[in-house]
């Protein structure tokens, strides 16, 4: 038979597996919607690239013209385009590393809480 004390600690660590199991599952959760929130982004903007670039003119550029061409005409729409999409990534990319190290940061404090709790 197990005493106040003990049945107290084996209580405790339960409630903390639980808890932890559904910030698991949460998470998970979390990480999957944005992992595919990124890749219909890239998917959706692969796909409407064809159409942008085809969108896109080139201009006739004659002698010194050429030293300012990305800025001038159709071409600095492709410019922003890509330069959006590459800053999109980069934020798609940031924000899943952010929920890496949070959720790298969590698992560390679930394990010295059991530690202090008497727990495994």
């Amino acid at each position: 038979m197990r005493s106040h004390e003990e049945r107290v600690t084996e209580t405790k660590r339960r409630i903390a597996k639980i808890e932890q199991e559904k910030r698991l599952r949460h998470n998970m959760v979390t990480m999957a919607s944005a992992v595919a929130a990124c890749l219909v982004l890239l998917i959706g903007a692969s796909f409407a690239m064809p159409g942008i670039a085809a969108s896109i003119q080139a201009g006739n550029y004659a002698g010194f013209e050429t030293a300012a061409s990305m800025y001038g005409g159709g071409a600095a729409l492709g410019y922003i385009v890509i330069g959006l999409l590459a800053f999109l990534l980069g934020v798609c990319v940031t924000v899943l590393c952010f929920r890496l190290r949070q959720m790298s940061r969590e698992d560390g404090q679930d394990k010295e809480s059991e530690d202090a709790h008497g727990a495994d």
